[in-house]
């Protein structure tokens, strides 16, 4: 996990921005990623202006904190983070803005895991030849529709709610016709995988098992041997040799990552690569939740098929 220093002036910029003169009387949140912003639209409507921090392209562990990041935290209705500490390079930016809304116990301050029942919580004792474990367990959530519709959007709406009674009722039923939205596509993307439930694939990262526990689908290795480690030929052989024996044939990637070893497994192993965008924006044409999921039901078919 990367986390900037942030200088000085942003502090200096912070105080500023808390002065500022609002133009316009919409709530102002600002999210951790493209995802967590696109559900905060669709519940918020045109009572809400909604900007992020980490783009879909990006690798969301790893974000340069920016002096911007914190005026717009200080401007700040509300706060929407991924938690479970994939974004802790957010919290020298909470610090700098100094906004009591969106700090920690503040109205505006919305956590998006919580309710979530993660999985992959490490047991034992930890050490750093583990690589990236991630303490509260694996905090790639947003790629299960069904957390996102019972989880993050239903945080996201009662953060609302709190900041804005006003519209409490407005943004409730919002969350139900985002959640009859949802609902309806799931029915097709899980009918689109049907076929396919129980296979394996391999994955770059471990971004993927709510994703794959979702569409019944198995995590068979990954190309990193150990979370945020590179990847060794030798490791990369091993783990195509057993795909090989075993059947495998997909490899999710992450669409922002380099292709150097993903490229080499599938050379190897006679695999295909198949790429994952990170986020709504991530790709050129993925605008929505919808065409996110669209984009990674179609392409994880099209290698199983």
């Amino acid at each position: 996990m990367i986390i900037r220093r942030i200088p000085l002036l942003a502090a200096l910029f912070s105080l500023l921005a808390l002065g500022a003169t609002r133009a316009d009387a919409k709530v102002r949140v600002i999210t951790a990623t493209d995802n967590l912003a696109w559900v905060t639209q669709q519940i918020g409507g045109n009572l809400v202006s909604v900007d992020y921090l980490a783009r879909g392209d990006q690798d969301p562990h790893q974000i340069d904190a920016r002096p911007s990041q914190v005026v717009k935290l200080a401007r700040a209705d509300m706060l929407v983070r991924i938690g479970m500490d994939l974004d802790l390079w957010m919290d020298p930016l909470i610090d700098a803005a100094r906004n009591p809304k969106v700090s920690r116990g503040g109205a505006g301050y919305v956590d998006a895991h919580v309710g979530l029942r993660p999985l992959e919580v490490p047991s034992g004792k930890l050490d750093p030849s583990m690589g990236d474990i991630h303490v509260y367990g694996n905090p790639h959530y947003e790629f299960s529709p069904e957390v996102m519709r019972t989880v993050v959007a239903r945080n996201i709406t009662e953060g609302l709610a709190r900041v804005d009674s006003a519209h409490a009722a407005v943004y409730r039923s919002n969350y139900d016709s985002l959640s009859g939205r949802i609902q309806d596509a799931e029915r097709r993307w899980r009918s689109k995988l049907a076929p396919y439930r129980g296979r394996a694939v391999v994955t770059y990262h471990k971004t993927f098992p709510y994703l794959l526990q979702y569409f019944g689908l198995k995590e068979f290795e990954n190309v990193e041997p150990r979370p945020g480690i590179e990847p060794s030929a030798g490791h990369v052989a091993q783990v195509a040799r057993a795909m090989k024996q075993a059947g495998v044939k997909a490899i999710v990637t992450e669409s922002y990552r380099s292709r150097r070893f993903s490229d080499l497994l599938a050379r190897q192993s006679g695999g295909v690569v198949v790429p994952i965008p990170g986020g709504v924006g991530g790709e050129r044409g993925i605008d929505s939740y919808f065409s996110l999921m669209d984009a990674i039901v179609n392409r994880i078919a099209g290698a199983l098929a």
